[in-house]
């Protein structure tokens, strides 16, 4: 009958632990979970990120403003040559033909610019909000013990919609950015 007790405790001591480890486990993975977050739609949904956006459309509309009155001439001077190309002599067609040439280098070169300008304040302006939602995601990750956070835009080709948490973290850039002004 001893050996019987003795074995019965054995089976419950074994059944306990095993429950204690598969809840450890089921604890562990949830406190291990793989998550995502669309970075894209975080910016773009954000308050701060659309204060950005709204900047650089400025610029950019800025920009063809000062561009369309350049591009109206060089289309001008294009129709013209093509219109009258006929009735001129070989030297005024070649002297037409360089001066079109030469003010659609310098558009190309003006575009270039304004491209580069374009992208100089994107960074400028960006950055610090990159840099919080940087913030933002490492301390979510923290705080709610993920294992890992994963881009989805960056070519997974599934992921549970349950695992996104763009919008937390598009909430939380919020009230920082909002707190900071």
């Amino acid at each position: 009958m001893n050996l019987r007790i003795v074995s019965i405790y054995f089976m419950v001591a074994l059944m306990a632990g095993m429950i204690c480890l598969v809840s450890s486990n089921a604890i562990a993975a949830e406190k291990n979970q793989i998550v995502t977050v669309n970075i894209q739609q975080v910016l773009l949904g954000s308050t701060s990120g659309q204060a950005v956006k709204k900047v650089l459309e400025e610029k950019v509309a800025e920009f063809q403003q000062k561009f369309q009155t350049d591009q109206e001439g060089v289309d001008a001077m294009r129709a013209e040559i093509e219109k009258k190309s006929s009735v001129w002599s070989q030297q005024v067609k070649e002297e037409k033909e360089r001066d079109y040439q030469k003010r659609v280098r310098e558009l190309q070169l003006k575009s270039e610019d304004a491209q580069f300008e374009l992208q100089q304040l994107e960074k400028q302006v960006m950055e610090p909000v990159a840099k919080e939602l940087q913030k933002v995601v490492a301390e979510m990750g923290e705080k709610n013990g993920y294992a890992m956070i994963i881009d989805s835009r960056a070519g997974l080709l599934y992921v549970d919609k349950t695992l996104d948490i763009s919008e937390l973290v598009q909430k939380e850039l919020d009230s920082r950015q909002k707190a900071k002004k």
